[in-house]
């Protein structure tokens, strides 16, 4: 825990270092507190939908227990998942790569606000597909 937190506090102390004033660049404050408030809300409700999906997942387990199964059965039923928690983590891995290669190349480029769409759109596919194919190899 002390080492990520040294990490996080070196990370933002170098950042006021690096900060230069760049004269042709224009951010709209509304455009930039739409995508925190977007990216908020996105976050609540994930929090909200694991937070009731391991809540079901403990009532079905108690049930389980309480109906008085054999030790092998309870002891099947209850073993945790671990495949689908690397598939939910590979997942967020490829969508979060597609996002940042997406974002490098718009940064990079600088194109039209419809091209910078398509190069997301793009690179988010791409991501998915690179999943679906992950799926598709780890299939056993």
């Amino acid at each position: 825990m002390k080492k990520i937190l040294s990490i996080i506090s070196l990370a933002f102390l170098t950042a006021p270092a690096s900060a230069q004033a760049m004269a042709d660049t224009y951010i709209d404050r509304d455009q930039v507190a739409l995508g925190v408030t977007v990216l908020l809300v996105a976050l609540i409700l994930a929090f909200l939908l694991e937070l009731t999906r391991r809540y079901f997942q403990y009532r079905v387990k108690e049930k389980i227990l309480e109906s008085g199964v054999s030790e092998e059965l309870a002891a099947l039923l209850l073993q945790p998942d671990r495949r689908h928690n690397l598939q939910t983590c590979v997942k967020w891995l490829a969508i979060f790569l597609g996002m940042a290669l997406g974002f490098t190349i718009v940064s990079l480029t600088n194109p039209a606000p419809w091209a910078a769409l398509a190069v997301l759109s793009l690179c988010l596919s791409g991501s998915f597909a690179g999943y679906y194919l992950f799926l598709k190899k780890s299939d056993f």
